[in-house]
């Protein structure tokens, strides 16, 4: 019975991080655009095509990009579960040496 009470403490905890990661990635994309938008209508000067004089608009999309890789990596569950597999695997290469 103990077993299960720390099995589901620790499922618990896990679960209460990943929707800790999930909302903090939802408010980096509200203030993405709320400051993507202050950016690039701050710099707008009528053609849209003209991106290499605006320096500004390209944190925008760098931003934007790192942005898109974070989230691929939180919600994929390749990238979500590496972690786990990476820790279990140094787990038992610590207890074969002891």
């Amino acid at each position: 019975m103990e077993n299960q009470d720390k099995f589901n403490e620790i499922a618990y905890k896990k679960a209460q991080k990943r929707v800790k990661d999930i909302r903090t990635y939802y408010y980096m994309v509200l203030g993405y655009l709320a400051v993507g938008y202050f950016i690039v209508s701050r710099n707008y000067d009528g053609n849209i095509f003209n991106i290499s004089r605006n320096y500004s608009v390209w944190i925008v999309i760098l931003w934007g990009i790192f942005l898109l890789g974070y989230g691929i990596y939180l919600f994929t569950p390749y990238f979500r579960n590496w972690e786990e597999r990476k820790t279990k695997e140094l787990m038992e290469k610590y207890k074969q040496k002891n």
